[in-house]
């Protein structure tokens, strides 16, 4: 009788070790997700080819147990894989702050109806020792910091999640309420110097950019019927709510304020107006006053508009909504527009990351710019070409938290208030040009 194959613990402690190597990959992000069934495979198909014991494994048929035992744990491998595929789906889309920052937000909250007498009995009961516990009291009063800056910082960061303008421009944290950063304005050119020749100066002329931060925000209505079980939950939506509405109100300062001072636009212009303030705009032909009318060779005559630095560190900035447009290029054997490029990732957290590109240019979509249209839009600004890091988005501190105890006392209603102090400041005035409609 044969004895039994010494196989399987060396088989398995092999799969293992294959198993953590691979998944330490992706952590590091070396590889995708995908690729992980395919390393373990491949390994323990080569683990059978050199196995002492089965040398010719490939030339003669795989026993029975050989064969059943692969085969489970390939079938584990690839549920494994699976279910990290499903996790990572489900972590993608969320966003949230830490769940001491979301308590911190549903107890600033439900201390007004505490306070108040608007929540009253046990749950009253049970808040105040929830407030004991996570504040060092029972109540909070006025004079409380509303927010601590480390929670600040994650609201600030889930805002960076949500926006276009924090993620492409550069944030530059204000010292103070008015700030002024020199710009290039005449640049100049070094020259060939003959021996013993004299050097030339060079005079380059410099200008001050003013960053005065004005104020954006709004309030939250909610009502006074929440109790404990809701504090956490509670907090997450207030955290997710303020930030998106920054985030809004960020973008379209940086992208499409027009500088009038009024509704969300602050007293500085934005893309689709400082382009064409500082003439660096290409205007589409007579008649052309429609976003459909756009055409391939415009987007590429675009990338002729801003200053050379700006082209080599270039990408396209669109509405979500010009896909279709961008699309509609791919005809017969030109397919300029790729929406699965894998393009370098500057941050340095991945190798490589999936996004769509234009001739190879980056194609980065902003909500905040113009939607893609057919309707008559003479003389504006609906898509950019260039490096959005030469536009600073100058904040004032952090985003600030406050409750209001009496504001909606006819409504019965809890009031909360968040309020970020910003700017913008545009450090190079051909950073970017801007695609525009014909005048008529």
């Amino acid at each position: 009788m044969n004895p039994k194959p010494r196989f399987r613990y060396p088989f398995l402690t092999a799969t293992l070790a294959l198993l953590a190597l691979a998944f330490a990959g992706f952590a590091l992000g070396l590889f995708a997700v995908s690729t992980v069934g395919l390393i373990v495979a491949a390994g323990q198909v080569a683990l059978l080819s050199l196995s002492p014991r089965r040398a010719g494994c490939f030339a003669t048929a795989i026993t029975p147990e050989q064969l059943g035992e692969f085969e489970a744990v390939v079938k584990e491998c690839r549920a494994g894989v699976a279910r990290l595929n499903q996790r990572t789906l489900r972590m993608s889309p969320q966003a949230g702050v830490s769940e001491d920052c979301a308590r911190f937000l549903g107890l600033m909250t439900l201390n007004v109806g505490v306070q108040r007498g608007q929540i009253t009995g046990r749950e009253a009961d049970s808040l105040r020792g929830v407030f004991k516990e996570v504040l060092g009291k029972t109540a909070m009063t006025s004079s409380d910091i509303p927010l601590p800056t480390e929670y600040s910082g994650e609201v600030v960061e889930l805002v960076s999640r949500y926006g276009a303008a924090r993620r492409w421009g550069s944030v530059f944290p204000l010292g103070a309420g008015t700030v002024k950063l020199p710009r290039l304005k005449t640049d100049t050119t070094f020259t060939l110097i003959a021996g013993s020749g004299t050097v030339t100066e060079k005079s380059p002329q410099t200008e001050w950019v003013t960053f005065t931060a004005e104020k954006f925000g709004g309030l939250l209505r909610l009502p006074t019927e929440l109790f404990e079980d809701s504090v956490i939950p509670l907090g997450q939506w207030i955290a997710r709510y303020a930030a998106r509405n920054i985030a809004r109100a960020e973008d379209a300062n940086f992208f499409t304020s027009t500088g009038a001072g009024s509704g969300v636009n602050g007293s500085v212009e934005g893309f689709t107006t400082s382009t064409i303030t500082n003439a660096k705009t290409l205007q589409m032909a007579s008649t052309k006053t429609h976003y459909s009318d756009a055409t391939l060779t415009n987007l590429r005559a675009l990338r002729t508009v801003p200053d050379e630095p700006a082209v080599q560190e270039g990408a396209y900035y669109l509405n979500p909504t010009f896909e279709q447009l961008l699309a509609s290029f791919n005809t017969a054997g030109d397919r300029p527009y790729n929406p699965n490029a894998q393009l370098a990732d500057a941050s340095g957290a991945q190798p490589f990351i999936t996004g769509p590109t234009l001739d190879g240019f980056p194609v980065r979509w902003v909500p905040a710019l113009p939607a893609y249209s057919t309707s008559v839009n003479a003389a504006k600004v609906f898509a950019l070409f260039g490096a959005l890091e030469f536009q600073y988005l100058g904040v004032r501190g952090g985003i600030r938290f406050d409750t209001s105890l009496e504001g909606a006392f006819a409504t019965d209603e809890i009031l909360i208030r968040a309020l970020e102090r910003f700017t913008i400041g545009l450090m190079a005035n051909g950073a970017a040009g801007g695609l525009q409609t014909a005048a008529s």
